[in-house]
């Protein structure tokens, strides 16, 4: 079915309150806790942080490409012009944490659990999202060419101004998804949606998407 309520707006992720530069980031390795810490311009490519624990942070201008973030915790957490290309947080619990102005190509969010979570600006194409579970995700301005969702579970999404041109949906579960203003062109899963809105001028790109899965050709 098309045409549901829209999802209510994101919550933004509550403000560090005492954020602290620290004094090493070994910890962070080690997969130990952080509180109320802020981390300015480091390079952390490749860091291996899976199971650490992260609430009341701010990251800026970070380098985490290719970072193993396997089943990190992260509440009340932002990230700002940090680069997370082939980040690998599979497993990774966010609850209300925001990405604004982030390069995240081909990060991995794969079983990821995405609560109350903020995409501005950020380029999220060839993202790995297969059966993790949004609720309450919002995305502004992104970028999510060729994103792969398979079998995600989608609660109360909106995507605006998000280019998802060759996005896979396949199988995805939703309960409230809200497209209008996205470019859907080549949206893949497109057929099997139900209960998502969208606006007049995206009737056609995805009744094409309908017609090619479903095998219908105009002459």
């Amino acid at each position: 079915m098309v045409g549901v309520a829209s999802p209510k707006e994101i919550p933004e992720p509550s403000p560090p309150e005492m954020v602290d530069e620290p004094e090493s980031l070994d910890a962070l390795e080690r997969g130990e806790d952080y509180l109320e810490v802020r981390v300015d311009a480091v390079d952390l490519a490749g860091v291996d942080a899976s199971h650490a624990h992260l609430t009341r942070s701010e990251f800026i201008g970070t380098t985490l490409t290719a970072a193993t973030l396997r089943a990190v915790t992260l509440v009340d957490v932002r990230f700002r012009d940090c680069e997370l290309s082939g980040a690998d947080l599979h497993d990774a619990s966010l609850h209300r944490v925001e990405f604004r102005n982030c390069r995240m190509v081909g990060i991995n969010l794969s079983e990821a659990e995405l609560r109350h979570v903020r995409f501005v600006d950020c380029k999220l194409d060839d993202a790995n999202l297969r059966l993790a579970r949004l609720d309450h995700v919002r995305t502004d301005g992104c970028s999510m060419v060729e994103a792969d969702a398979y079998e995600a579970s989608l609660t109360a999404v909106r995507f605006v101004a998000t280019d998802l041109s060759r996005a896979d949906l396949s199988k995805v579960v939703v309960t409230g998804l809200d497209l209008r203003g996205s470019t859907i062109e080549a949206l893949r899963g497109a057929a099997n949606l139900h209960h998502i809105r969208i606006g007049a001028d995206q009737v056609i790109p995805f009744a094409v998407s309908v017609f090619t899965e479903t095998g219908v050709h105009i002459d």
